[in-house]
């Protein structure tokens, strides 16, 4: 079984937010692949899918980005996911270019307290698959991180968003294999 766990803020006004890209994907996947309706539960939303011979499990936690860990511990240990490298986290990294592609595993939070909280209550051994969100705006310090991260995207990033999601639901497949140096090369390549 394979969790795939999206961070974001929960509530409308988080909607298409620069720290939300997590959750987008994973609504991007859900869509996609017609997984069944969310389910509420564990401190958030999730469904669930047997795609290319594994069980998937998608999740957003609705506790807030920085509180995210015991909901995936929660959801962890109901679904008897003891191995933490079946947990693939995707989130925001203020510290990347714009959507540029990182997949790491172990490793500390560098920053970011959604993976904080995550370490916190799963240990540091999963994967996270990391989405850049840095512009010129932050670059010549215009905004405050703080603020920064949630603020909605332009629409030229828009965009590209929305060609990336199109590139991770064909690409998919790789993702869950963890095959991620060909899911992040074909992103990529486009």
């Amino acid at each position: 079984m394979i969790l795939i766990v999206g961070l974001g803020n929960p509530g409308e006004k988080f909607l298409f937010t620069r720290h939300n890209i997590g959750f987008e994907i994973i609504d991007s996947f859900h869509l996609h692949f017609k997984f069944h309706a969310y389910k509420s539960k564990f401190d958030g939303l999730y469904s669930k899918k047997s795609l290319f011979g594994k069980e998937i499990i998608i999740f957003k936690p609705q506790t807030f980005m920085n509180l995210s860990g015991n909901p995936v511990k929660k959801l962890r240990n109901y679904f008897k996911i003891e191995n933490t490298l079946d947990i693939i986290l995707i989130h925001d990294d203020i510290d990347m270019e714009f959507l540029k592609l990182r997949v790491k595993v172990n490793g500390g939070h560098g920053g970011h307290n959604g993976v904080r909280d995550a370490i916190k209550f799963n240990g540091k051994n999963f994967y996270r698959v990391k989405l850049g969100i840095s512009n010129k705006q932050l670059k010549e310090k215009k905004v405050k991180p703080e603020n920064f991260v949630l603020n909605k995207f332009d629409k030229s990033e828009r965009e590209v968003i929305e060609e990336f999601k199109k590139l991770a639901n064909k690409y998919f497949e790789y993702l869950i294999l963890k095959e991620f140096s060909l899911f992040k090369t074909r992103i990529s390549a486009g």
